[in-house]
This record gives structure tokens, C-alpha cells and sequence, in this order.
């Protein structure tokens, strides 16, 4: 799906879209545009949203981890440890880099000690189990394209990158063309 100078200009954090806001290579508008976009989101689906804007505290992260879940039985851990919040919910990448998104779906529990989460791999991709986040993936894809936001697929995703090509990531041995769309930077 990806070119060449498109795996490079994002390894090089630079923007493969000639769409704004994409195309400024602007963090600040991106991130506006997405703020945006993700209060539609619960605006309209009626989700919680946990999102991790500022690059997991270090680093870079290529994308914005967007989780909307709901306080309601569908949601529910399958093993609870009581000591707080937690819940399975619906995992939205959002590429900093591009027009493009992905669903997983992943669990996050918190207290007020601390709390703990996912890392988003292309294991998890489109693997959404719960009927709830299902259900739930099914309305966020429609608001989504309605901001004029892409839904790739672990099928577009999944093509192995040239071995010279080096990822900046910690969550991948063997790069394919998710891990330089979606790559953290430690």
C-alpha cells in the first residue's frame, strides 16, 4: 500500500498526505483537528474516551491512541480486580502523519495509584471480539469518514518492509508497512 518515499518520509516523521491538516507537518494543527474529531466521537456514540496525546510522556509516537469505551456491562474486563476503573474498549490509531485510522481493541484499568494499558501492535489489529466494541466501532467508523478520516486494515498493513529499513520502534522485530505508519519512538 505504501511507496518507498512514503516509508521514508514517515520514519522521517513528515507527512505522506497532501491533505490538510496532514500536509502542514503542523503538530499542533493535527492535533487540533483530532481533538475535534474525537469530541464527535463521544459526542455522538456516547463513549469515555482515554486519549494519549502527548507521545506515551516520551519520545514520538507517529500516532494519537484514541480508546472510547463505555460504563456499561459490555465493556466489563473479563477478570476484575475491583480497585478502580477498567474496562475493554475500542483502540483508535490515529496517524499524525496521514488521513488514516485502525481499531483494536485493548483493556485499561486505573486507580488512583496509577493504572495500566495496552501497547498498540499489529497483532491487535482489527481483532475486536467484544459484541459491545463492535457495536461500538461500527458508529466511530462512520464519524470518522465523515471528518474524511481512511479505516486501513491489517490486510493493507501487513506487507513486510525492505530488511534495511530500520523502524524507530521498540514494538516490532520485523517491520512491516503498520510499524512505519504507526511506531513509537522511545
Amino acid at each position: 500500500m505504501l511507496t518507498p518515499s512514503q516509508i521514508d518520509l514517515l520514519i522521517a516523521q513528515r507527512s505522506i498526505s497532501g491533505r490538510q491538516p496532514w500536509a502542514s507537518n503542523d503538530s499542533q494543527k493535527i492535533d487540533d483537528f483530532y481533538r475535534t474529531v474525537c469530541a464527535a466521537v463521544a459526542q455522538s456514540s456516547g463513549a469515555l474516551s482515554r486519549i494519549e496525546w502527548s507521545h506515551y510522556g516520551s519520545g514520538y509516537a507517529s500516532f494519537i491512541d484514541a480508546w472510547f469505551y463505555k460504563p456499561e456491562a459490555g465493556f466489563k474486563v473479563d477478570e476484575a480486580l475491583g480497585k478502580g476503573g477498567e474496562y475493554k474498549g475500542l483502540v483508535v490509531l490515529l496517524s499524525r502523519l496521514s488521513p488514516y485510522f485502525v481499531f483494536m481493541e485493548g483493556e485499561k484499568r486505573w486507580h488512583a495509584k496509577g493504572g495500566s494499558s495496552y501497547l498498540p501492535e499489529s497483532a491487535m489489529l482489527d481483532r475486536l471480539l467484544a459484541p459491545a466494541i463492535v457495536t461500538l466501532a461500527a458508529e466511530v467508523q462512520a464519524i470518522l469518514e465523515k471528518h474524511g478520516l481512511v479505516r486501513l486494515f491489517k490486510a493493507d498493513l501487513s506487507t513486510a518492509l525492505a530488511p534495511e529499513i530500520e523502524v524507530p520502534t521498540i514494538l516490532a522485530d520485523q517491520f512491516t508497512e503498520y510499524d512505519a505508519l504507526y511506531y513509537w519512538e522511545d
